[in-house]
């Protein structure tokens, strides 16, 4: 009985420490979504060439959501999953369909 009310509690929190843990490495469409977006941003800070206070929002948002976030994401994320490869082949495949447009 004693031990029971000890492990069933131990049990309860190691699981939910499991479910809770978000995962670590990233999903290679949502690299490309995240490329995507990115480009799209910058399109619109060059349209917003006139417009200096749109252009400055924009351009937080740039650093923020792109630069920001995948500098950090790219210095943690290679010793824990090493899909850096396929990472950086989404990534050049965005640029060359960029171009093409």
């Amino acid at each position: 009985m004693k031990k029971s009310v000890l492990v069933v509690p131990s049990l309860l929190l190691m699981l939910a420490g499991c479910a809770a843990q978000e995962k670590a490495c990233e999903d290679i469409t949502l690299v490309s979504e995240q490329i995507q977006q990115c480009q799209a941003l910058q399109r619109q800070i060059a349209k917003a060439k006139g417009k200096p206070i749109l252009r400055t929002e924009l351009e937080r948002r740039y650093q923020q959501d792109c630069v920001d976030i995948r500098y950090y994401r790219d210095e943690h994320q290679i010793a824990i999953c090493g899909n850096k490869e396929k990472i950086k082949k989404a990534s050049k495949e965005a640029e060359i369909l960029e171009e093409l447009k």
